[in-house]
């Protein structure tokens, strides 16, 4: 290449380098036309926009960060906020600008946006987060958004660390979409206060997440939370305020785990000991659920919460053993899937105060009798352990595999009844509103 082409490339990106300058310094004069600084003591006089408070601009006098912060600035961002191509930082956080977030996508260079705590209340464009595969942390905390879902583009966003999007009117399910493999840099995820409903997507157990909280759902979140035993990763998790259920699932993977906060749900069976037993923990919320069995008992540095309003412990002192009727009748239950209603029933440590399908000879188990409880599982061996039995009514529910021969040791057994309880017959009975002669085809 000769010198005068040298020269005349170097002329050539000189002009396209002024040329993008002056774009942007024309989006900046429409943005300052469109914010009311004066009161919030914010000069942007000067004719250098580079110049201006809390500006920053690279060598070229492209801008590479706009920080106005807890300024109580109002007005509204310019549309074509997305032309300053350059922006490494975007944050408006804590002031009261209103309408929309303007079209940032194919801003490459973006790593941080933050405009949490402000007035904007228009729709998110479903274009948010495309071409950001520089976007590090996302903050739209506390803004009065209309209703919106996921962005599906936010895949696009493969450098994200942080997204944190509390009250701000999202709806929806969980998207499917947070693995490793999709987003491999996320570690912290934030979405309580909005109105997230259904389960938890199976690709959160493959993420890399050290927080998840997704508290306060309206209406609310459910289903089991088994896919947090695969979460290896997570510090902090809190879920309080939906409609979670089943059991606390195997946690003893999760080796740095403080925070657990499952208050007011609706989960059954007993605390496990793979939570218990974790030296990271620092706080435990398990209030207004419906756990079973003996209190749990946690280390003196942790800080628990486990008030039994709701939930069914039998004794109110950490660790202390339940009544070998209340263990048997738990065991029982754990085949069951722990149902709601017996968890809501079986309460104490008398089996014989007025349990649900519990009926008692002085201090002896003597009937069970779950017939027509909806139930599904199995029938547990532990039945043999209230030697006491002398009838077992379990018809007309949905179990399945076989009787535990350990029945065949109850020495006062007189009855027991299981007809009816496959879903073939009780679809059969259904038929005739009801009048179930199903037999005992065990």
């Amino acid at each position: 290449m000769t010198r005068s082409h040298l020269c005349l490339l170097c002329l050539l990106l000189f002009l396209l380098n002024f040329a993008a300058s002056e774009d942007e310094a024309t989006t900046m004069y429409y943005l300052k036309s469109r914010l009311n600084l004066i009161p919030a003591g914010v000069n942007w006089s000067n004719p250098d926009h580079c110049k201006w408070d809390n500006v920053q601009c690279d060598a070229n006098n492209r801008v590479t960060r706009i920080q106005l912060n807890e300024k109580g600035i109002q007005g509204w961002l310019y549309r074509d906020l997305g032309k300053l191509s350059e922006l490494v930082v975007l944050e408006f956080f804590s002031n009261k600008i209103s309408g929309s977030i303007p079209d940032l996508s194919g801003l490459k260079h973006l790593q941080i946006l933050n405009l949490h705590d402000n007035l904007f209340s228009s729709s998110i464009s479903l274009n948010l987060f495309s071409g950001m595969n520089s976007l590090q942390e996302v903050y739209l905390d506390n803004n009065p958004f209309h209703f919106w879902g996921f962005p599906v583009a936010i895949t696009e966003a493969t450098s994200l660390k942080i997204l944190s999007l509390v009250n701000c009117s999202l709806a929806g399910t969980i998207p499917d979409l947070f693995s490793s493999e999709t987003l491999p840099s996320l570690v912290s995820l934030k979405l309580s206060h909005n109105y997230l409903r259904g389960g938890l997507p199976e690709s959160l157990g493959r993420s890399s997440l050290q927080q998840l909280y997704l508290d306060g759902q309206q209406p609310y979140l459910d289903g089991s939370i088994s896919v947090l035993q695969n979460m290896t990763s997570l510090v902090e998790i809190d879920l309080q305020g939906n409609a979670f259920s089943g059991q606390i699932p195997d946690l003893s993977g999760l080796q740095s785990l403080r925070l657990f906060n499952v208050k007011e749900n609706h989960f059954t069976g007993v605390v496990p000991p793979s939570l218990t037993g974790l030296k990271s923990l620092t706080v435990v919320n398990l209030t207004n659920n419906y756990f079973q069995g003996l209190m749990p008992l946690f280390d003196k540095s942790v800080s628990v919460d486990a008030i039994t309003n709701t939930n069914s412990f039998c004794l109110d002192t950490p660790g202390a053993p339940c009544d070998p009727r209340v263990d048997a009748l738990i065991s029982i239950a754990e085949s069951f899937g722990y149902p709601l209603k017996l968890a809501k029933s079986w309460r104490g440590n008398d089996p014989c105060n007025s349990w649900l399908g519990i009926t008692c000879s002085g201090s002896n188990v003597t009937v069970v009798n779950l017939e027509r409880q909806e139930l599904t599982g199995t029938i547990s061996p532990s039945f043999a352990k209230l030697t006491s039995l002398e009838t077992i009514f379990l018809s007309n529910n949905s179990l399945t595999g076989s009787i535990p021969t350990e029945l065949t040791t109850l020495p006062k057994l007189r009855t027991l009844d299981v007809s009816c309880v496959s879903q073939q017959y009780q679809r059969w009975c259904a038929k005739v509103q009801g009048k179930c002669d199903c037999g005992d085809y065990w």
